[in-house]
C-alpha cells in the first residue's frame, strides 16, 4: 500500500481518538466515568446514535446542532477531532515516513493524544487529571523497556555510579527523566511558594512534567520546558497588556504551554540540539 493510504488511515484513526478525547475532556474534570453512560447530548441527555458520532462529518452535517434538541454544539468538539487527526498524520510522516521508527510513532501518538486532552482541560478548568499524567508515564516506560529489549542504542540504560562502592546500577532513561523532571518542578513549586507565599506550581503540572520526562527523556524534556516557558512568557505579556486595557486580572495555566512545548520538540527538538552541539564544537 502507498504511504498516502496509511497516512489516510492514521488520520481517520486520529479523528476517532479525538472523538474519545472529547468524552475525556467533558467528563474527567467532573470525576465521571469515561465509559458509562454512552455518549449523549449534554443539553437534552438523549443518547447519541452511530450517525451522530462520525468524527468531523457528523458535526458538519448537523450544522453544529444536536439532532434531538437543536441546541448548538461547541466548536471545541470539531477542533479536538481535527487536531488529533492532523497531529497523528504529522507524527506518522516524521517518525515512520522519514525516520522509519514505528515504535516512536506509536508512543508519541498516544502521548500526544493525552496531551490534547490536557490542553483543553487545563485551559478551561485549571486542572490536569492524574490519569492523563499516569498514562504518559506508562507509555514512556513501556517504550523505553521495548527499546532496551530490542537493544536500541537510543534507549540504552544510564549507568548510575554508587558513591564509595565502585558499583554501577543501570537506570532506564524514562525513569531518570521522570525523577529529574518531576523533581525539578517539585523544587520550583517549593521554592516559589516559599518566596511568594502562595502556590507557584500546581501538583498537576509536577506530575505532567514527570510524564514528559518519562516519554521524551533528557535532554529533550528539558528543552520542551524551555520552549514552554518562552511561549508562556510571550502569551503572558500579551494577556497582561490586554488585561490592563480592560482592567481585568489575567491568569495563564502552564499545562497548555507544556503541551505546546512537547509538540514543538517532537518535531524539531533533535535538530535544535544537533545545531547547539555543533555550535559548541565550533
Amino acid at each position: 500500500m502507498p504511504f498516502w493510504f496509511w497516512a489516510l488511515v492514521v488520520f481517520v484513526y486520529g479523528t476517532v481518538v479525538g472523538s474519545f478525547l472529547n468524552v475525556c475532556i467533558c467528563r474527567m474534570p467532573k470525576d465521571e466515568s469515561i465509559i458509562k453512560p454512552p455518549s449523549h447530548c449534554p443539553k437534552c441527555g438523549t443518547q447519541l446514535r452511530t450517525l451522530d458520532l462520525v468524527p468531523l462529518i457528523s458535526f458538519l452535517a448537523l450544522r453544529r446542532k444536536c439532532r434531538y434538541c437543536g441546541e448548538p454544539i461547541g466548536w471545541r468538539y470539531f477542533l479536538v477531532e481535527l487536531a488529533t487527526g492532523i497531529l497523528s498524520v504529522a507524527l506518522f510522516w516524521k517518525y515512520v515516513g522519514i525516520e522509519g521508527n514505528l515504535p516512536d510513532f506509536l508512543a508519541f501518538a498516544l502521548f500526544s493524544a493525552s496531551l490534547i486532552a490536557v490542553f483543553f482541560i487545563d485551559l478551561e478548568h485549571w486542572i490536569i487529571p492524574d490519569q492523563l499524567s499516569v498514562f504518559g508515564i506508562v507509555v514512556g516506560i513501556a517504550r523505553d523497556v521495548y527499546g532496551v529489549v530490542m537493544h536500541e542504542a537510543a534507549h540504552a540504560p544510564y549507568q548510575i555510579s554508587i558513591p564509595f562502592t565502585g558499583f554501577e546500577l543501570p537506570m532506564l532513561r524514562s525513569i531518570a527523566g521522570l525523577v529529574i523532571c518531576g523533581g525539578l518542578f517539585y523544587l520550583i513549586a517549593v521554592l516559589g511558594e516559599a518566596a511568594f507565599k502562595k502556590e507557584a506550581m500546581g501538583g498537576g503540572d509536577i506530575k505532567l512534567a514527570a510524564a514528559v520526562g518519562a516519554v521524551l527523556s533528557l535532554p529533550l524534556a528539558l528543552l520542551s520546558f524551555f520552549v514552554a516557558v518562552f511561549i508562556g512568557s510571550v502569551v503572558g505579556v500579551g494577556m497582561k497588556i490586554a488585561a490592563r486595557k480592560e482592567q481585568k486580572d489575567s491568569y495563564l495555566p502552564f499545562g497548555p504551554m507544556m503541551v505546546v512545548g512537547v509538540v514543538v520538540v517532537l518535531f524539531f527538538g533533535k535538530s535544535v540540539i544537533d545545531i547547539y552541539l555543533r555550535y559548541l564544537q565550533g
